[in-house]
């Protein structure tokens, strides 16, 4: 029985990472959250981020980084057109049989990887100089109202007294 696996962003703890929060967040890079979430939901970011950065060009701009995964990798090259055809982890090739890893090894050349780098995809808000001072529009005055003066109604201390019973 598979468990579905919950992440929660280390910023905002309960909080689980999603594009809208992710996207913005200085600490994208560093969150281990957003990295493991990102392995299952990178499609949906990558929607996320672009089709943002296609509403607001001039308000968004998109940079790539190269988030590294540190595992041993086995990266497998076809020497005929020098092409990389997979990169698999060590784990699985030693898992193979001895004739499965001849037959993966035949024409090829396989190079041991320590690192795997992930692009990752963050939107900024584009920052702009103000070069001169910003002018709000004025709402033209309201005209005022006269104010009426309220006269205090005189107390009748008799009447404002509480009425008491007689007790039998």
């Amino acid at each position: 029985m598979k468990i579905a696996r919950h992440f929660f962003c280390e910023l905002k703890r309960n909080r689980e990472p999603a594009p809208q929060l992710c996207a913005v967040c200085p600490r994208i890079f560093k969150c281990k959250s957003f990295y493991a979430w990102h392995k299952i939901h990178h499609q949906e970011y990558l929607n996320f981020v672009v089709e943002i950065s296609k509403k607001f060009p001039d308000k968004y701009t998109m940079e790539v980084h190269f988030m590294p995964e540190k595992q041993t990798f086995v990266q497998i090259v076809d020497m005929a057109t020098g092409k990389i055809e997979k990169v698999v982890s060590l784990t699985e090739i030693e898992a193979l049989s001895a004739e499965d890893k001849l037959a993966l090894s035949r024409n090829k050349n396989l190079f041991i990887v320590t690192h795997r780098l992930e692009p990752i995809v963050k939107i900024e808000l584009k920052k702009t100089v103000i070069s001169a001072p910003i002018q709000f529009m004025e709402s033209a005055p309201k005209e005022e109202e006269p104010i009426e003066e309220v006269t205090p109604l005189p107390i009748n201390p008799e009447k404002s007294k509480p009425k008491r019973t007689p007790k039998n």
